[in-house]
C-alpha cells in the first residue's frame, strides 16, 4: 500500500487505485490528479498486471473536483491550459494508455468530474443506487474536458442532453446511454464486482491488452481498415 492522499494497492494481477477522501466526497485537487496520472503511468508499465480498478471510500464515488487554493485569474490563458487544464486531460489520457482494462467501481454518486472519471474507464460497474450527472452547466462552466472523456462511449444526442440539461440520472439510465457498463444490486455490489474482477484477472494479459488496443484504435477506422486490423491483431496473438 502506497501512503498518499490517493492510495494504491496490488493483489496478484490486480492493482487498485483508492481515491480515499471520503470526508470530501472523494473530490480531487489538481495535485491529486497529477499524482493519480503518475501512478497510472507506473502501473501501465507493470507487465504482471491484468487489470486496474478505480475505487473510492465513503458514500460517494467522486463528487467532482476540489478547486480550493486555485487562482486562475493570476494565470495567462496558456499557463492555465498547461498548469491547470492539463492535469485533467492528462489523467483521462493516462487511463486510455494503460494497456489492460481500467475498471471504475462506482458504488455511489459520480458527479461532474467524477462522472467523467468513471465514464472514461474501459468498464464502469455501477451500483443500483449510484447517480451520475454533469452539473457544470449550472455553475456557468462549459464542461468540454469532461465531454472528451466520455464522448467515444455515448451517442452525440445522449451526450448533448446530459451536458446541456445537467440532469442527474440513475445507474440504469447511465447504462442505457453508454456512460456505464452494467448495474449491479447495491446489496451484493462488492461480491459481484469481486467475482468479475477475479474472472478477468485470470485471463491471459495478451488477450486483454489486444481487446483494449483494438477497441481504442478501430473506432476511428474505416470498416475495411478495422477488419484488416482485427485480423492482424488476432494473427499476432495466435502465432505467439
Amino acid at each position: 500500500m502506497f501512503e498518499f492522499a490517493v492510495e494504491f494497492s496490488r493483489e496478484g494481477t490486480v492493482a487498485t487505485v483508492d481515491l480515499n477522501r471520503p470526508d470530501e466526497g472523494n473530490k480531487l485537487t489538481r495535485d491529486m490528479m497529477r499524482l493519480l496520472t503518475q501512478k497510472l503511468h507506473e502501473l501501465a508499465g507493470r507487465e504482471q498486471l491484468n487489470t486496474v480498478i478505480l475505487a473510492a471510500r465513503g458514500p460517494a464515488f467522486c463528487l467532482g473536483r476540489d478547486g480550493r487554493g486555485e487562482t486562475p485569474g493570476a494565470l495567462s490563458a496558456y499557463d492555465m491550459r498547461e498548469q491547470s487544464m492539463a492535469a485533467v486531460l492528462d489523467l483521462y489520457a493516462a487511463i486510455r494508455r494503460v494497456p489492460v482494462p481500467v475498471i471504475a467501481k462506482v458504488h455511489g454518486d459520480a458527479l461532474g468530474f467524477g462522472a467523467a472519471l468513471a465514464g472514461a474507464c474501459d468498464i464502469t460497474l455501477a451500483a443500483s443506487e449510484a447517480k451520475f450527472a454533469f452539473s457544470e452547466i449550472h455553475h456557468g462552466i462549459p464542461p468540454t474536458m469532461a465531454m472528451t472523456a466520455v464522448m467515444r462511449h455515448l451517442s452525440p444526442k445522449a451526450l448533448a442532453w446530459l451536458i446541456y440539461s445537467g440532469e442527474t440520472i440513475t445507474a440504469t439510465r447511465a447504462v442505457d446511454i453508454g456512460l456505464a457498463s452494467v448495474v449491479l444490486p447495491q446489496e451484493t455490489f462488492e461480491e459481484k464486482v469481486q467475482a468479475f474482477v477475479d474472472e478477468l484477472a485470470s485471463r491471459p494479459r495478451r488477450n486483454l491488452a489486444t481487446i483494449k488496443k483494438y477497441q481504442s484504435f478501430s473506432a476511428s477506422m474505416a470498416p475495411e481498415a478495422a477488419s484488416d486490423y482485427a485480423g492482424a491483431l488476432l494473427a499476432l496473438v495466435r502465432a505467439s
